[in-house]
């Protein structure tokens, strides 16, 4: 089936006359192109294991410059012989530089997204030398050889580092068996909805052997990142930071560090092993750390770890971001030493002393690190919970200073210190009288977003306001965290509230699903945003009202469909939403950003289910209208609790709403946001797909 915009009949057939000719003109070399496509696919996987700079003739051969280049902004356009050696790191890219005011410049990058190996053929000598990894493009990770999905032969991919306002031009090359897209997790496409990387909601996928070229405006600063969203990808591998400066005028925290390196950013992602999807096995730092299949010590220099090196006296700006593929919250802290949080989600707030940090997958956090200790290195220490923690899986980093020894690892083991934290945040749990907890929380270490203490409805709005707005506790729930900015609306306002909740059941053949509002999302045949105008809505979509109308009752029947919620653009937008099960689960939507005003734990799967009973019976406290609410993008729904989080639906068009652990996204966990009418959406180049 062909989709298209129009459906006048003049144009139909100009379509086909160009064809026609096209097919003419392209017939003596029809031979030619089927060689290059087979030399494509045959060769793929000899050529990316090579370890010599290999010549790819790709079956794109003889595109033509594009019109209306910025100036000065040179685009690749002939990939008829593709140098995969000079797809890297973009380490002396132009756009990488000191963001001055009112100088914005156009930033091209070419990422490669292939299949690769880790601990492949090409490591020879990085088996045994760590400093030859990178001249061979080698993968260690842990040092357990398995399958992987690269972009440039880079695990995580090579991080793109822009200012503020610049305009960005990448293309995607697609080297892999499947197709794929390119999400650009953190920005809302305001002005290019259609460069969202959705696959089937904003855009086509990249069919291989396809190039995508993405343009849109850098049009905030903050950390940010790009990952696949086709299936399981970011899962092996295809992610990488987005890190959006700021000039120093408009940078409020600006004073606040003498540094911020890329060297600095980290990518914590759990990993499985082959494709065993299922079965988490290992969290990395950067793609590096120690193998647990082994028994040695955790200061063996056989391991692989990142190393982050500093100067004693400066203070340096650190980005952190989870990749999430299983439910594995993770806790971050670094031996001996403070963080002063200043961002989440590349949100700036105002700045908290802690001794770690929490991470539900998707969300990121910028600290600022004071290089005041002994010159030595120290332990940067990441341990996993939920699914991670039936493995007892944990990983660290190397924190060393100048002046000692680049190779020395820290002593002692990983956890030190964060065992006996869990053991203090442990008796927080625990009932105890007054003086007792009184004790306990002057020797509780100070962590933010911990997954594990939420209020409860139980305690009263009373307790929730005075948890969320205290100035001194040693449990900083995500709630109690404060923007730098105001809200964007005035006081009482009144926002229209839509509820919705995650859930689990098994279907009849024994298969997991996770849901949103009890439906399971079948993704559809077109893409929503350029096919909006080839179907009407109540025939094509479904949600929880049309299903409840049409007799259906998704709680005790197994309901799969396009699963679309319509929201009307240009308004005050509430949403609550339920979790129904007892792990944390992250939430995640596109094309906006969102202030949390309410966060807590109901306990029951009952009370769940009647949410909505509760919030009018005034049970479901939020944060006071003069509070500057945190903005974030992803965030956790705790077990058997909510969140209310508010928005200005002011970003017309298709965007996704999901949970952010990969695994559940895949089962079904997804679901669409409609802002808008079709006629309030930006209008998109047509797209021809057969």
């Amino acid at each position: 089936m062909c989709v298209r915009e129009s459906k006048s009949f003049p144009r139909i057939l100009i379509i086909f006359l160009v064809l026609g000719l096209a097919q003419a003109l392209t017939q003596a070399d029809t031979q030619g192109t089927a060689d290059r496509q087979e030399l494509l696919f045959s060769t793929a996987e000899e050529t990316l294991f090579s370890t010599d700079k290999a010549k790819i003739d790709w079956p794109w051969s003889r595109n033509k410059t594009t019109k209306g280049t910025p100036a000065g902004l040179i685009l690749k356009n002939d990939y008829s012989q593709m140098d995969i050696a000079s797809f890297s790191d973009f380490e002396r890219h132009p756009c990488r530089r000191v963001c001055q005011q009112g100088q914005t410049q156009s930033c091209y990058y070419q990422l490669v997204v292939h299949n690769y190996q880790r601990l492949g053929p090409e490591c020879q000598r990085c088996q045994f030398d760590e400093r030859a990894c990178a001249a061979e493009h080698c993968i260690y990770g842990d040092g357990v050889a398995s399958p992987v999905m690269a972009v440039n032969r880079k695990i995580p991919g090579p991080a793109i580092e822009l200012c503020e306002n610049d305009t960005v031009v990448v293309d995607v090359l697609n080297y892999l068996g499947e197709p794929t897209t390119m999400h650009w997790h953190g920005l809302n496409m305001v002005d290019t909805p259609q460069m969202d990387g959705a696959a089937f909601v904003t855009q086509y996928p990249v069919q291989p052997g396809e190039v995508q070229r993405y343009e849109f405006k850098a049009d905030r600063g903050g950390s940010l990142w790009y990952h696949s969203h086709m299936g399981w990808q970011r899962g092996f591998g295809v992610a990488g930071h987005l890190i959006i400066r700021k000039t120093r005028q408009a940078n409020q925290h600006a004073h606040l560090y003498d540094y911020d390196l890329v060297e600095h950013a980290l990518m914590v992602q759990d990993i499985f092993y082959d494709h065993e999807l299922q079965t988490v096995r290992n969290i990395l730092i950067n793609g590096k750390g120690r193998n647990h299949l082994n028994q040695l010590p955790d200061n063996d220099n056989r391991h692989r770890y990142e190393r982050l090196r500093v100067t004693p006296g400066y203070r340096y700006r650190m980005r952190v971001l989870l990749n999430g593929i299983a439910n594995c919250p993770v806790e971050f802290s670094i031996e001996q030493h403070k963080l002063l949080i200043i961002s989440t989600d590349g949100n700036d707030i105002e700045p908290v002393l802690a001794d770690g940090f929490f991470l539900t997958s998707a969300e990121r956090f910028d600290f600022v690190l004071n290089a005041n200790q002994l010159a030595k290195s120290y332990w940067i220490s990441v341990r996993g919970y939920e699914q991670c923690d039936g493995r007892k899986l944990y990983q660290g980093a190397v924190l060393s200073y100048r002046g000692a020894t680049r190779t020395e690892l820290p002593q002692g083991n990983i956890l030190g210190s964060t065992q006996s934290r869990t053991l203090v945040a442990d008796n927080l749990l625990k009932p105890t009288n007054s003086s007792e907890q009184s004790r306990a929380l002057s020797a509780a270490p100070v962590l933010v977003n911990d997954y594990r203490i939420m209020p409860t409805i139980a305690a009263g709005p009373e307790a929730f306001l005075r948890l969320a707005t205290a100035e001194k506790d040693n449990n900083v729930g995500t709630v109690a965290l404060r923007s730098l900015q105001p809200v964007p609306w005035p006081r009482n306002t009144r926002f229209r509230t839509y509820y919705s909740s995650f859930s689990l059941r098994r279907a009849p053949n024994g298969e997991l699903l996770f849901q949103i509002d009890e439906i399971s999302y079948i993704p559809p045949d077109i893409s929503l945003l350029q096919g909006r105008n080839l179907f009407q809505d109540d025939g094509y979509f479904c949600n929880r009202s049309s299903l409840v109308a049409q007799g259906h009752n998704c709680q005790q029947d197994l309901c799969e469909c396009l699963n679309v919620i319509r929201m009307p653009a240009y308004r005050p937008i509430e949403m609550v939403v339920a979790n129904y099960m007892t792990n944390t689960h992250p939430y995640h939507i596109h094309g906006n950003s969102f202030r949390l005003v309410g966060q807590g734990v109901v306990g029951n799967i009952d009370d769940l289910r009647n949410i909505q009973n509760l919030d009018r019976q005034g049970r479901l406290p939020r944060l006071p209208d003069h509070y500057h609410a945190v903005l974030k993008d992803s965030v956790q729904i705790p077990g058997l609790g909510f969140i209310i989080v508010r928005l200005i639906s002011d970003n017309p068009g298709f965007w996704l709403y999901h949970c952010h652990v990969e695994a559940h996204a895949v089962q079904g966990m997804m679901a669409v946001l409609k802002i808008g009418e079709d006629y309030q959406m930006k209008q998109v180049p047509a797209r021809l797909r057969c």
